[in-house]
């Protein structure tokens, strides 16, 4: 029974530790498969282009395939002694392969900066991945168990010229290393099948979850107000659920929750009988995204912040952003409803094609419009945004910072003002707003620089503004100081908009640290162009060693402004 036990020994431990290895490599896949939302094709360009496939652990089995081969070389035919010893060590760089690429695994896990959340749909996929490598080992074992063994023909070069050498190789251990090869550079094809494998069943989840949230929401019936937008749209949020709070109980979609799962886990999970207003940040993904969202929260007010360039690489056109925008504004009206506008988001001509096309009750803001933005004076304080309506002007006091800011409160009075609440309640609550969190938020502390956190998402409107922010914080004789990785999903845009920033940046700041350089060239040339030696450019490969350089040179009266802070999924030179 041992006879028959000891040939399976050996492959049975190094497939076992192979498994534990998929176990590893998957979950550190997993970290950047979620972070492309489970998009296979993505999350494949995003492995191409990153090189991110295996190379280690590869290399190993490689040395395994070589042991295997080399004792039975003809020069070592007299050696028996040096042959063993090299069989015996031919199982070796398996198990040092493997986990060498478990460590590894870990390691790219622990050094993120977005770390994989497990939910239920994370440990689903897991679990299947996990069995079908399972299964792929076990055909593995079985094949290497298959190979011929015997005698084979080698041709060999010696003085006498070429010929044929007899040479008998232990294909069962050279054959199941390279197998394992092929199976670790599989493991990322595994976790995407197992995704798709599963996507019936989370379709049938989604719709049970949908419904039940459908079901609750029609019991209690809030109103609803819906925002979208470029950009903006999760400040102008904040700063309305602020608002509306200090007047009734009111929820809103928290963080950059905009999805429909993330919308149908709020309704299920937090939205109680006394809330009157729900506040729902609708994210558009493409044509139709939005027009979905409307049947499950369906709006009586919706409120457009801009149709820009962000994301512009989904859409490729801004009219077909505007057209996937205003779904929302057909939703409202199509129940009576009425619809905010941010006119200075929003080019004239797109806007007035989209007003023609789709009718009804608009409250438009901007210099002139319905409610008049007059503009607004920044200071250290925060800002204070004037506006007109009816002919009555009003000064909107916010411990806050940015033009953009100054547009998204003037956009969340109007929007307040379109649900019935009067100008004082809205001042009231405007003044004793919070700072949002990662979108210009400021700190300042006796003795240190003051800081500007506006690490979230940037977007070429918003990352300006911070730059102008630079300037009204600065204390005198102080530094301004920018430490940005630059923007992403600009599409066609990245390098023109880039280029404008970065010309822009060489006026605000006396000090730019830009990390990962080679992602934004266009950033770098117009900036140093645009300079003429007055600014101190430093360039870093990681957000991290940007910020230890930057926190080991500020010193009191510095203004210092975080632009953005990359997920791995482009930040991270990814090597297992």
């Amino acid at each position: 029974m041992t006879d028959a036990i000891l040939p399976f020994l050996w492959p049975a431990l190094a497939a076992i530790t192979a498994l534990y290895f998929a176990h590893e490599r998957g979950q550190a896949l997993m970290m950047f498969f979620q972070q492309e939302e489970y998009d296979g094709p993505r999350f494949f360009t995003w492995l191409q282009e990153n090189k991110a496939y295996d190379r280690r652990t590869s290399v190993w089995l490689m040395v395994a395939i070589l042991a295997g081969i080399v004792p039975h070389l003809p020069i070592l035919s007299e050696m028996e002694a040096v042959a063993t010893i090299l069989l015996a060590f031919g199982w070796v760089p398996i198990f040092l392969g493997f986990g060498h690429g478990v460590l590894r695994s870990r390691a790219i896990r622990k050094q993120s900066k977005k770390p994989l959340v497990v939910t239920a749909r994370v440990k689903r996929i897991l679990t299947v991945y996990l069995g079908l490598a399972a299964a792929l080992l076990v055909l593995v074992v079985l094949a290497a168990q298959l190979a011929p063994q015997g005698t084979n023909y080698a041709l060999q070069l010696d003085r006498s010229g070429f010929g044929f050498v007899a040479m008998t190789f232990n294909w069962e251990a050279v054959l199941l290393a390279a197998l394992l090869v092929v199976f670790v550079q599989t493991i990322p094809v595994l976790l995407v099948f197992a995704n798709k494998l599963l996507e019936p069943a989370e379709e049938r989840v989604k719709a049970k979850f949908r419904q039940e949230a459908v079901d609750k929401f029609a019991e209690l019936q809030p109103k609803v107000i819906a925002i979208t937008g470029s950009f903006g749209k999760t400040s102008t949020k904040h700063i309305l659920n602020h608002i509306l709070a200090a007047a009734a109980p009111t929820l809103a979609t928290p963080g950059s929750v905009n999805t429909d799962m993330g919308i149908t886990r709020v309704i299920r999970e937090q939205l109680k009988p006394d809330h009157q207003f729900f506040i729902v940040e609708m994210g558009a993904y493409g044509p139709g995204s939005i027009a979905r969202l409307c049947t499950l929260t369906p709006p009586d007010v919706s409120l457009i912040t801009a149709v820009g360039a962000a994301h512009y690489e989904r859409f490729k056109s801004l009219e077909t952003v505007a057209r996937a925008k205003f779904e929302i504004a057909e939703a409202a009206f199509a129940r009576g409803g009425k619809v905010v506008v941010n006119c200075a988001g929003i080019e004239d001509r797109l806007l007035d094609e989209r007003m023609a096309a789709v009718k009804g009750p608009y409250t438009l803001v901007g210099k002139g419009r319905d409610v008049s933005f007059d503009g607004f004076d920044a200071t250290k304080e925060g800002l204070v945004v004037h506006v007109t309506e009816g002919g009555k002007k009003h000064a909107l006091k916010a411990p806050l910072y940015g033009r953009h800011q100054a547009g998204n409160i003037a956009l969340a009075a109007a929007t307040a003002r379109a649900l019935g609440l009067p100008w004082a309640a809205i001042k009231g609550a405007l003044a004793s707003m919070p700072q949002i969190r990662h979108r210009l938020e400021v700190s300042h502390s006796a003795g240190q620089p003051t800081l500007i956190n506006d690490a979230y998402n940037s977007n070429p409107v918003g990352f300006a503004a911070a730059l102008e922010t630079l300037d009204v914080l600065v204390e005198e004789n102080g530094r301004r100081i920018l430490v940005t990785p630059g923007m992403v999903e600009l599409g066609d845009k990245h390098e023109e908009e880039h280029a404008q920033l970065g010309g822009l940046a060489a006026k605000h700041c006396d000090i730019v640290a830009v990390v990962t350089p080679d992602r934004i060239p266009t950033f770098v040339k117009a900036l140093e162009k645009a300079n003429e030696g007055s600014v101190t450019v430093m360039t870093f490969a990681k957000q991290e060693d940007a910020e230890t350089w930057v926190r080991s040179h500020w010193k009191a009266g510095d203004a210092v402004l975080f632009e953005n802070n990359l997920p791995d999924l482009y930040e991270a030179k990814v090597s297992f």
